[in-house]
């Protein structure tokens, strides 16, 4: 039997990390997700686990250390935030150009400078194109699923991509809700033992890792690591629907729509704003404004097939970016709403706006402003509660 208890996304995720008990945790401590380590830190020192917990002396060697585990044969997890997520690029690139099946949680948060200590999407966004497999939770019983599910997802013989669970700093990783945790046995049939395939410890079989390539062959790589990603879209769907006939929660979907049949306007979003904009679209229902909402749990693989029969429908569509478009004519979530409907001779029209970076505040109301005076929106992005 399950068991309810009281947790935000950082709890859950040191609680999914102790049932499935990882091989290596590399990890160097930043706001917001430094709870993680410390708990699990102490899940190591009472012996609840038997993982080899790693303390590096920078974000950079603690994704170093999960890409030797990894290459090595084992189940290697980090987690990390802004700054520290940026310090770890150049090795995020090593990961998943070896194809190494890394677990990364993180706290989506800003950027400097000016230094910010509070969320939006700027540091995860910036990532987006490193070849790593992104799911985004909007809450912390999502951070507790999909990690559980991120393991099978990134070992996967057909995927072997790395795969990072994104949550919203503060808003996920330190909200208090209650969430259903299964029990020790449960999750730990349901992910079973690590899936390795060619690991460095094998000395019958000697390989290499990270081997320097001319231009010939470069190409055909980085085409092996897409076509990864590309596996893993139907291997998402299939664990997530395994996950929900074992424990009876969540589908197989990689998006999840609210209010959207015959909606005229379409809000499209990504984590954990989603619950407030509920509340938008039953305020702006009651006032019989035909409005729906889309949230995407996935960024990459880009889930755009979903994506064009839902919205197809609409006229309109207002994309919500967390994140600074930095000179291009939308946000990262924008650019890639627009680039589904680019071939197509039915479009709805499709607008962007910027909110809640540095986690400035975006209540309802101006998500119901915001809705409410679609037409007069520009192409570029509004910015939502700019002073």
């Amino acid at each position: 039997m399950s068991k309810s208890l009281v947790l935000n996304g950082n709890h859950a995720a040191a609680e999914a990390l102790r049932q499935i008990n990882p091989d290596v945790f590399g990890f160097y401590p930043i706001t917001p997700t430094s709870y993680i380590g410390e708990k699990f830190s102490k899940y190591v020192a009472d012996n609840k686990v038997d993982t080899e917990y790693v303390s590096a002396e920078s974000e950079h060697a603690a994704m170093s250390i999960c890409v030797g585990a990894a290459a090595a044969g084992g189940r290697a997890v980090t987690a990390t935030a802004s700054q520290g997520l940026l310090l770890m690029t150049e090795v995020l690139w090593n990961a998943s150009g070896m194809r190494l099946p890394i677990v990364l949680i993180n706290g989506n948060r800003a950027l400097g400078a000016p230094l910010s200590i509070h969320g939006d999407h700027n540091d995860i966004m910036s990532v987006r194109d490193c070849g790593w497999i992104q799911l985004f939770a909007k809450d912390a019983q999502e951070v507790y699923d999909f990690l559980i599910c991120s393991f099978l997802i990134s070992e996967h013989k057909q995927v072997r991509t790395p795969i990072m669970v994104c949550m919203d700093c503060f808003q996920t990783t330190h909200t208090m809700m209650n969430i259903n945790i299964e029990t020790d046995e449960k999750i730990k049939k349901f992910v079973g033992e690590t899936i390795c395939e060619n690991p460095l410890l094998d000395i019958k079989n000697p390989i290499a890792y990270g081997n320097y390539t001319n231009p010939e062959f470069y190409m055909e790589f980085r085409r092996q690591q897409l076509e990864g990603i590309i596996n893993s879209e139907p291997q998402i769907k299939t664990i997530f629907s395994n996950f929900s006939k074992n424990f009876g929660r969540g589908n197989d979907n990689l998006i999840e729509t609210y209010q959207c049949k015959n909606a005229e306007i379409i809000v499209v979003v990504l984590g954990s704003t989603y619950e407030t904009l509920k509340r938008s679209i039953d305020f702006l229902r009651k006032k019989e404004k035909k409005v729906g909402l889309v949230r995407l749990k996935i960024f990459r693989p880009f889930p755009d097939k979903e994506l064009k029969k839902i919205l197809g429908e609409s006229k309109k569509t207002l994309v919500l970016d967390r994140m600074s478009p930095a000179g291009a004519q939308f946000g990262a979530l924008g650019l890639e709403i627009s680039n589904i409907f680019i071939n197509e001779k039915k479009s709805p029209e499709i607008k962007n706006a910027i909110y809640g970076l540095g986690g400035r505040e975006t209540h309802f109301k101006d998500f119901v402003n915001l809705i409410e005076n679609f037409d007069k929106l520009k192409i570029t992005p509004q910015w939502v509660n700019l002073k």
